[in-house]
């Protein structure tokens, strides 16, 4: 099968690609850097170099393709209004899918894409939209929930003053994923596509932040939690070089973290995939980052 894919090799890609060349599939593999091509290469990949804001270029690389996977890449927080931006590519998106004549599409999108009031994550909607309208594609979306790797965020403060500074109080459940068990279901989709319109969550392990940091403690980290406002959250953002429309947007997607019940009561209802990485998994990794840091 001849495959497509953006993202590059990045954490996801970079899971799974291998397993793709082991069965068989002709992949090209896009991404906005040449110094990328070698080692796409090395993995017996095809390397297009591009923009995936580009759809004459997107047009032509998927031309031929019996799958295309696509995902935003780069940092979606560095833009002005992270919803004009979604909305730009979802349209760029579906333009060169119709144009390039795709039949098959595995797209990576998030949780909160439901949600209207998810503040930034609600932007996966005008992508997940765009790809709904094409009745005569088959179109599977993937939905991951928060990334164990936004817990890396912490390190600073844990480094300097031993303390985790969230809005969300210390027994707010919470899910995380990793991008192994990510790469599991984007597989299983490319490799058994299935017919239709079908999303699906993907979830690592479920466990709030004393949880977390009862797990911290069995590795070597001893750490307490600060609560701070909402506007301490804006100004955080802000802090990052954000616009202000944007760190709203992002401000309003971690207190979404809030309501958990609103927030994951579709999860817990769908047929989700639970992966391998728990938690407890993860806290080695993290005490292991923080330590190499110290």
């Amino acid at each position: 099968m001849k495959i497509t894919l953006l993202g590059s090799l990045g954490n996801i890609n970079r899971e799974y690609i291998p397993r793709l060349v082991a069965a068989g599939h002709d992949l090209t593999v896009i991404t906005s850097s040449e110094k990328r091509v070698p080692d796409i290469e090395k993995l017996g990949c095809k390397a297009a170099v591009g923009s995936m804001r580009d759809v004459d270029f997107l047009t032509q690389t998927f031309t031929g393709s019996d799958l295309v996977y696509l995902m935003i890449s780069g940092n979606p927080a560095q833009a002005t209004d992270i919803y004009t931006m979604a909305e730009q590519q979802a349209a760029v998106f579906k333009t060169a899918l119709i144009k390039s004549g795709v039949k098959n599409v595995v797209n990576l999108s998030s949780i909160g894409a439901q949600t209207v009031d998810a503040g930034a994550l609600y932007a996966y909607h005008f992508i997940e939209d765009a790809l709904n309208s094409l009745l005569e594609v088959n179109v599977a979306l993937i939905r991951p929930v928060g990334f164990y790797t936004n817990l890396f965020a912490d390190l600073p403060t844990l480094k300097t003053q031993q303390t985790i500074y969230s809005a969300l109080p210390a027994d707010i459940l919470r899910a995380f994923v990793a991008p192994s068990d990510i790469a599991d279901v984007i597989f299983e989709k490319i490799t058994a596509m299935p017919t239709g319109h079908t999303m699906q969550y993907v979830v690592s392990d479920w466990f709030t932040t004393a949880e977390w940091l009862e797990n911290l403690s069995k590795n070597g980290i001893s750490a307490t939690l600060q609560l701070i406002t909402p506007e301490q959250v804006r100004e955080n953002y802000r802090s990052f070089g954000m616009s202000d429309r944007q760190a709203e947007l992002y401000t309003q997607m971690t207190l979404k973290q809030l309501t958990p019940d609103a927030l994951y009561d579709e999860i817990k209802a769908s047929d989700y995939h639970l992966g391998k990485i728990k938690g407890t998994d993860f806290a080695k990794v993290f005490a292991a980052v923080l330590k190499g840091q110290e």
